[in-house]
């Protein structure tokens, strides 16, 4: 049996035994690879600056002066 799961972005056969994932964004079927989901998250830590130790540390000291 064909596997009918394809990876959003490229297209690959999903495993959710493998980590694959499957999931929303809203009410939108959407399933990941482990590649392109590692590069979806690769992608976000860069976007937020959460791969710069300066901003990570000026974030810390926001968070505990208005905690």
């Amino acid at each position: 049996m064909k596997n009918e799961l394809e990876c959003t972005i490229c297209g690959s056969d999903i495993d959710e035994e493998a980590g694959d994932i499957v999931g929303y964004f809203g009410i939108s079927p959407v399933s990941f690879c482990v590649w392109c989901h590692s590069s979806l998250t690769d992608m976000v830590i860069q976007m937020q600056g959460f791969d710069d130790i300066e901003m990570l540390e000026e974030r810390i000291a926001y968070l505990k002066e208005n905690d």
